[in-house]
């Protein structure tokens, strides 16, 4: 048997030697054609080698479960959140999703005075994790609860949870005014908290960020600022940076770009870590506790169905990133009415599935050694660390948030995601393309900002919007007064093929149905259509030699899909319009909505 090794003969590649293969296959077309630049600033190359991937410092591996050898080495905690109406039923189900899989309870707040007596009456706090939430600070019930723990003789070191109330993002939201009370408040729970070491009293959140629009360096760079907003507030009150940053809980929220999302909590925790030793403390990533939430953002109240993708996408990616704690939003919940218990269990058994169907639990962090993802995370922890120096060097986050910079920061990063969004160059099913006409749209949609607020909204809300219009008018006049449109397509060739499938998703943005399809060979073959239809759309490769007299015999409305140079002419034939990426796709059909008789909302 020969002993020859098989690949000998194979010499090791370089980048180099990789990059110019591509030149020479890409002949006249130059190298960065292949580079794409995103809106943080990143430039994501056609490949990635070794030789430019030497990241040691990078090595921020997910946190290992080694406490119970029954449990998986990869453990996060699976969150169900209850919103307390009385402390009987949320008693009740809390126990109930216990039983269902639920690995924590996150307890929505919004007084001081409940009884935890019935409130957590056979819940174990030992052995699950017992959080609780709230729109503006209530740490006088932190302690209360604290004082329940110790009067019941439970353990404090094996409780674990947090409070997820971020007095800066309660105070960015309209929520509430700063108070330097609250300040000393944290510090009182953070002083005693060697005695439940892995309970969190102090939040520092990027939701809201995130959640406004802020692209991700922006959201990263933003939670940097706040963090050492605190951090220098705290250690006025004579505490360690580190034992901050052991009582922190980041609560993060996780968006749909897979990569750059995981990317983003791996920087996350690797800027901390130059904080803390700004500061002079020493810290390790696993004392960096992360929860995450679903994003709020990502999701469409338009056949919301496809949320259930976004959220196991979100979901994946929050987990791959090393996130402690995950919470899924049901996905029905931007359907705007309350989710239904259905919905609840199935966002539950997202992370049931992806432990027990997909094994994300039995590897602790397939991540290591991607030089993708390690480039990635350089190259946002670089980015955000910019921003962040930007901001420190300009004034604290409270002197930026109060002269309108933040606010300013975000709508930019807003407006240019809705641009991309009214385009189509950013996809969303159901909003922009494969649209399900005919669907009901709630009466529930997301409000204009106000004043210095930031505050939490659908991406999709302005396309939203724009569907109830005529929503709105079928549901009080009938599916016959919906606006109808025909497609007439000449000839079956590719470019003609794919502006009747512009046309489609174009059309369905507003809510317009398409009546029917017509493929012929001539215009002069297009027999009039029925008296539903008030759009003709034309679609073809070859510029028709009878438009002009098409367009001047028809008492439609006659768009074009494409482009035609000669288009101000064909409207004073009657031409309504070109449709296509160019077009101003709100602004055309706003108009075209006010042209058929449909008013604002």
């Amino acid at each position: 048997m020969s002993r020859k090794k098989l690949f000998e003969d194979f010499g090791k590649s370089s980048a180099i030697d990789w990059k110019n293969q591509i030149i020479k296959e890409l002949k006249d077309k130059p190298f960065e054609s292949l580079v794409t630049k995103t809106v943080e600033g990143i430039s994501i190359q056609p490949f990635y080698h070794q030789d430019n991937s030497d990241f040691n410092y990078l090595n921020i591996q997910n946190p290992i479960q080694n406490q119970h050898e029954a449990l998986p080495p990869r453990f996060w905690v699976n969150q169900a959140k209850i919103v307390i109406e009385d402390e009987k039923s949320a008693n009740q189900k809390a126990l109930q999703v216990l039983n269902q899989g639920a690995d924590g309870i996150i307890f929505k707040i919004s007084k001081v005075d409940y009884d935890l007596e019935i409130l957590l009456k056979d819940i174990k706090a030992e052995y699950c994790s017992i959080s609780f939430q709230s729109d503006e600070p209530f740490y006088s019930f932190i302690k209360k609860y604290i004082n329940y723990i110790n009067s019941h003789n439970i353990d404090s070191h094996k409780l674990s949870g947090f409070y997820l109330c971020d007095i800066i993002e309660c105070r960015d939201a309209g929520n509430i005014g700063l108070n330097d009370k609250d300040y000393e408040s944290i510090a009182e729970l953070i002083k005693h908290a060697d005695e439940y070491p892995n309970f969190k009293p102090l939040c520092i959140s990027s939701n809201l960020f995130h959640n406004s629009g802020a692209n991700i360096t922006h959201e990263l760079g933003l939670t940097l600022t706040k963090s050492v907003e605190f951090l220098d507030k705290l250690t006025d009150q004579d505490l360690k940076a580190s034992s901050i940053l052991k009582s922190t809980v980041f609560s993060i929220a996780v968006g749909k770009n897979y990569f750059f999302e995981i990317a983003k909590l791996k920087a996350l925790k690797l800027n901390l870590l130059k904080i803390a030793e700004a500061y002079e403390s020493k810290i390790d990533a696993d004392d960096i506790s992360i929860h995450c939430d679903t994003s709020i953002r990502t999701k469409s109240a338009l056949d919301f169905n496809v949320n259930l993708l976004r959220n196991t996408n979100e979901a994946m990616a929050a987990i791959v990133g090393g996130c402690n704690s995950l919470w899924i939003q049901p996905h029905d919940e931007a359907a705007g009415k309350p989710s239904s218990e259905t919905f609840k269990r199935i966002a539950l058994n997202i992370s049931s599935i992806l432990k027990e169907e997909s094994h994300l639990d039995k590897i602790v962090d397939p991540t290591q050694g991607s030089y993708y993802i390690e480039n990635l995370i350089n190259e946002i922890a670089e980015n955000s660390w910019k921003i962040f120096l930007e901001f420190e060097e300009d004034g604290s986050y409270n002197h930026h948030y109060e002269n309108g910079n933040i606010h300013q920061l975000i709508d930019t990063d807003a407006g240019k995601a809705e641009q991309k969004l009214w385009s189509r160059k950013d996809v969303v099913i159901g909003a922009n393309t494969f649209q399900l006409i005919g669907e009901n749209v709630s009466e529930y949609l997301d409000t204009e900002e106000s004043g210095k607020s930031l505050e939490a909204k659908r991406l999709t809300a302005t396309i939203e919007h724009m569907r109830y219009r005529i929503e709105k008018l079928v549901k009080e006049k009938g599916e016959n007064s919906r606006p109808m449109a025909e497609i007439i397509s000449l000839g079956t060739d590719p470019v003609t093929k794919a502006k009747a499938d512009f046309a489609y998703s174009f059309l369905g943005i507003a809510g317009i149905g398409i009546a029917s399809e017509k493929i012929e060979k001539e215009l002069s073959q297009v027999k009039d259509s029925n008296e539903e239809v008030s759009i003709s759309v034309l679609c073809y490769s070859d510029k028709p030699s009878d438009l002009n007299d098409f367009i001047t015999n028809q008492n439609k409305i006659i768009l074009i899909a494409g482009q035609e140079e000669d288009e101000e002419q064909l409207k004073k034939l009657g031409l309504y319009g070109c449709i296509n990426r160019n077009v101003d796709t709100k602004r055309f059909l706003d108009n075209l909505l006010k042209d058929l008789g449909i008013a604002l909302i």
